[in-house]
């Protein structure tokens, strides 16, 4: 059976059933277990899937985004780690990106603790307010406020952003997966990918919940960045 055929089962199962297993892959189109996970492989880079332990799942179902309200109840524990830990990689004279959203909004208490003098341009307007101190130089990305996630997006904003050389980002993330970082917004993801371009170091803050998921828009690589996640089992 020629791979396009085996690839075309694959998805009509996954269509069919919501999951498949490498097991009734290989009763169905008998090839072998190591063909049918490169094509699962080759399936998942081309964004038609997700691989799993022993299988694969759909990714039509695209969660809906929730809000920053809603983020702030979530998972916290592992988001004040994960903080924490990203705050330990900022240095004097540094220029950061800091990047709307609940994580990196979680930095701020511990940045406003360092004993350094570093610059902070970020597109939220809650990040900013809460950052005003003697050490530390903030800019506002200016543009439209889309409410759901306290984040400033769009061109203009995209223009002010790209005149800037960070030495570092911090950047959230709503999935990991296939070595792809994305994002449920497509304009978010356009700040976070120009940000991203614009700092010698970019640091993606995801705690495990994010991995092996999927989201609309790919901002990053995974092998262009650094990953900081939690140590604790979710």
């Amino acid at each position: 059976m020629l791979a396009n055929d085996r690839k075309k089962i694959i998805l009509a199962e996954l269509h069919s059933k919501g999951s498949v297993t490498i097991d009734d892959l290989c009763d169905l189109t008998d090839a072998s277990v190591s063909t049918l996970r490169r094509d699962l492989n080759e399936l998942e880079e081309l964004g038609r899937l997700i691989r799993v332990h022993g299988g694969a799942e759909p990714i039509s179902s695209i969660p809906k985004e929730p809000s920053i309200y809603e983020k702030n109840s979530i998972n916290v524990r592992e988001k004040l780690e994960i903080a924490n830990i990203a705050v330990t990689k900022v240095n004097e004279g540094d220029v950061i990106f800091l990047d709307a959203g609940t994580t990196t909004g979680m930095m701020i208490e511990g940045l406003l603790e360092l004993e350094k003098s570093f610059t902070v341009v970020t597109n939220s307007a809650t990040h900013a307010s809460k950052l005003i101190s003697d050490k530390i130089t903030v800019y506002i990305i200016g543009g439209i406020i889309k409410k759901l996630t306290d984040a400033v997006v769009g061109s203009y904003a995209i223009q002010q952003i790209s005149q800037f050389n960070f030495t570092k980002a911090f950047i959230g993330a709503n999935a990991i997966s296939a070595g792809n970082i994305s994002t449920p917004d497509i304009e978010e993801a356009n700040i976070k990918r120009t940000a991203c371009e614009q700092s010698a170091q970019t640091y993606i803050l995801a705690d495990k919940s994010k991995f092996n998921q999927v989201s609309f828009v790919t901002f990053a690589k995974v092998a262009d960045v650094e990953i900081i996640t939690n140590t604790n089992k979710e």
